[in-house]
């Protein structure tokens, strides 16, 4: 998309008029489907601020390449991008940190810590998350990712 095309489109939405209030932090997020990768077939929806919401958000926030969403260029962390490349140690350090920056900026997660294991042949990488999220009543959480040229799949959430 050209910036031809993206500055028109913020100049039309310039002209709409909010018939909500915006929302305020933690309120206002509604219902959220759930959505790893796709959604259900019954287009289950859950609650927001629920362990499995924060999770595959975290997971859809790791499988979208920088830029890719017009409204939120600096959105995503393309974790398959890391794949099938020669990598050293201090990679997978500053990768890690990369995860924890990206995960970290969902308002609804307080603290995260991230410990990325690539495979031998670097083809798989396993990304293990412990978030803390801002809720103090959802309690802190682990998630395993398993990432593949497939995709990034939530392989364990407790």
């Amino acid at each position: 998309m050209s910036d031809l095309v993206r500055d028109a489109i913020a100049a039309e939405l310039a002209l709409l008029e909010r018939e909500l209030p915006t929302p305020a932090a933690p309120f206002g997020y509604g219902a959220d489907l759930s959505c790893a990768s796709d959604l259900t077939p019954t287009m289950e929806s859950v609650d927001p601020f629920s362990t499995r919401a924060i999770a595959e958000a975290a997971a859809r926030r790791l499988d979208t390449p920088r830029g890719s969403l017009v409204d939120d260029p600096d959105y995503g962390l393309d974790l398959r991008s890391y794949l099938n490349r020669g990598t050293t140690a201090a990679d997978i350090n500053t990768l890690a940190d990369r995860v924890r920056t990206e995960v970290a900026k969902d308002d609804r997660i307080a603290r995260v810590r991230v410990v990325v294991t690539p495979s031998a042949d670097g083809s798989e990488l396993r990304v293990a998350l412990q978030i803390q999220p801002v809720d103090a009543n959802a309690g802190p959480f682990s998630l395993t990712l398993a990432v593949t040229s497939a995709g990034v799949l939530i392989e364990e959430l407790r």
